[in-house]
């Protein structure tokens, strides 16, 4: 278990949660530009926005807590684990807004893309 929690394999994981929030980020904004006329607007067309804003907030926090020796005196395990739990509620909260606006409207290019961020929705 020591193995994991080691700053070479946290900087790794970080860096493809990163990638994978840009590729959410550029994915819900195309798919708000691109929704089709009779689309209903819905909080799961900005949710998504809000919570890859917020998970690259709170990455940022922790690369920078654990890697910057002027910030680590606000560097704490406990608040590492609190904020990766609320990662996973809040991520879990995008996914299934996502299927719910799917399931009453899915047409075109924004039902492909929004298929595609409930997946990466899942994966974070």
């Amino acid at each position: 278990m020591i193995g994991i929690l080691s700053p070479r394999y946290k900087l790794a994981i970080h860096v493809v949660q990163i990638f994978l929030i840009i590729i959410v980020l550029v994915l819900s904004i195309v798919r708000m530009f691109k929704q089709p006329a009779g689309a209903p607007r819905t909080r799961a067309n900005t949710m998504s926005l809000g919570m890859s804003a917020k998970s690259l907030v709170i990455i940022l926090y922790q690369l920078l807590t654990e890697h910057v020796r002027a910030l680590q005196r606000w560097s704490s395990l406990k608040v590492y684990a609190i904020l990766n739990a609320m990662e996973i509620v809040f991520w879990l909260a995008v996914v299934f807004l996502l299927i719910q606006a799917n399931i009453n409207f899915c047409s075109g290019l924004s039902c492909t893309l929004s298929w595609i961020v409930v997946s990466l929705g899942i994966v974070m």
